[in-house]
């Protein structure tokens, strides 16, 4: 599910990157808020996905404590 959620968002970025790119180069007022639109998707998407990392390891590392801790009940 990690790999599968990496290589999403690595296709996405460099999306952003040729979006960026794109509507820096072309001198349209629209470009203007589809160039700030993706600088700020360039810095929110790779922290929202590093976010999603280190909840997922705490739910897991969470999800085994509960197991370990009902295996040792279910023995006593």
């Amino acid at each position: 599910m990690k790999r599968i959620l990496a290589i999403l968002c690595i296709v996405i970025l460099v999306a952003l990157y040729v979006i960026t790119l794109i509507a820096a180069i072309v001198g349209s007022p629209v470009s203007n808020g589809f160039f700030m639109a993706a600088v700020a998707a360039n810095i929110i998407l790779p922290v929202m996905m590093w976010i999603y990392l280190q909840v997922a390891k705490y739910l897991k590392k969470k999800g085994q404590q509960i197991r370990d801790e009902d295996a040792e009940n279910n023995c006593k």
